[in-house]
């Protein structure tokens, strides 16, 4: 199995401020996950003021919405997911480049459960960092090791929707063939992800054999979503195959849950989400039910997409939820 280390990652480490690399400041929100610039008058307004008036999303009972804030580590420490041995490995090449997967190695004398982590970004951006806490936690704290994918975005050469999913099954495929190296079970696992993210993960989780499926502000009906059937961005249109109804409908994961064996899922939402409606996770947990499976819906009232985030003060009670769910039913 071929051992990737990506040389651009090593250069920036070790030379990116010397060659000018200047760090951004992150993003200004409120513990709403909503975002916030100054105002000019030594205050604060929403960045995106026009677009909540315009959804009616109802601000008047929130008394701390301008109010900016910044995360501090309650229970998660950093001691209780560092240490943990990461892996690197080319699973595909296509179109010119490499992607990879990195894998959180849980230390364990017989093989592991694993978890698969998908990054969110709309298809467009994004990197394989994403839950890379959630990852080695998991591997330190509870033996289950983590694997961070990387999947084709719709900028790169040959993209599509379908391309995407093949390398999300892919990578799949490509840990259970390895699995005696990586020390895994390779019939128990489980896929969890974030917006973009959480559909690939949904989609992964529901034509596989999957244990369990954890989903943050996720798109589920991509017929019905507004990021999705609603835009007017000219590369995502393409990259949905010209927004075909059939294309839509057969990437839906609401459209491809199982009859039998329907995985676990843990959906969490916002009901002020900008980016992706929280009817979106409703939708799919009453689907999920439907067939029989077990499903947990968190609705956080008023807050925005990014409530996993560190830009929300849900952070770590997700964080732990998640935890807790991946756990229990990662058997």
């Amino acid at each position: 199995m071929k051992k990737y280390v990506s040389l651009l990652c090593l250069v920036c480490a070790m030379f990116g401020t010397a060659i000018g690399v200047k760090a951004q400041n992150p993003q200004l929100t409120n513990h709403y996950a909503m975002k916030l610039v100054e105002d000019g008058q030594g205050g604060y307004k929403l960045l995106q003021e026009a677009r909540y008036a315009k959804a009616r999303m109802d601000m008047s009972a929130l008394t701390d919405v301008l109010v900016p804030y910044k995360y501090e580590p309650q229970r998660l420490t950093r001691k209780l997911y560092k240490d943990v041995e990461t892996i690197d490995f080319v699973y595909k090449k296509a179109n010119g480049y490499e992607l990879i997967l990195s894998v959180d190695k849980a230390v364990a004398d017989k093989p592991t459960p694993f978890m698969i982590y998908l990054h969110g970004g709309g298809w467009r951006t994004g990197n394989n960092s994403s839950s890379k806490v959630l990852s080695q936690y998991l591997a330190k704290q509870a033996g289950i090791t983590g694997v961070r994918v990387a999947y084709t975005l719709a900028p790169q050469s040959g993209a599509s929707i379908q391309v995407t999913i093949q390398d999300v099954m892919d990578a799949l495929k490509y840990v259970q063939s390895h699995a005696k190296e990586l020390n895994v079970d390779p019939s128990c696992f489980g896929f969890l992800g974030t917006s973009a993210g959480a559909h690939l993960a949904a989609v992964g989780a529901m034509k596989s054999q999957a244990k369990l499926l954890v989903g943050y502000s996720g798109i589920y009906d991509l017929q019905k979503a507004k990021i999705t059937a609603k835009t007017k961005d000219a590369q995502r249109i393409a990259y949905f195959d010209q927004l075909n109804p059939k294309t839509l409908a057969a990437v839906s994961p609401i459209n491809l849950i199982p009859k039998k064996n329907v995985p676990a899922c843990l959906l969490v939402c916002g009901t002020y989400d900008l980016t992706v409606e929280c009817e979106q996770s409703k939708l799919f947990a009453e689907a999920v039910k439907q067939k029989g499976g077990k499903t947990v819906l968190d609705i956080y009232p008023f807050y925005d997409h990014s409530l996993s985030s560190k830009g929300s003060d849900k952070m770590e009670e997700i964080f732990f939820k998640s935890v807790e769910f991946i756990q229990k039913n990662l058997k």
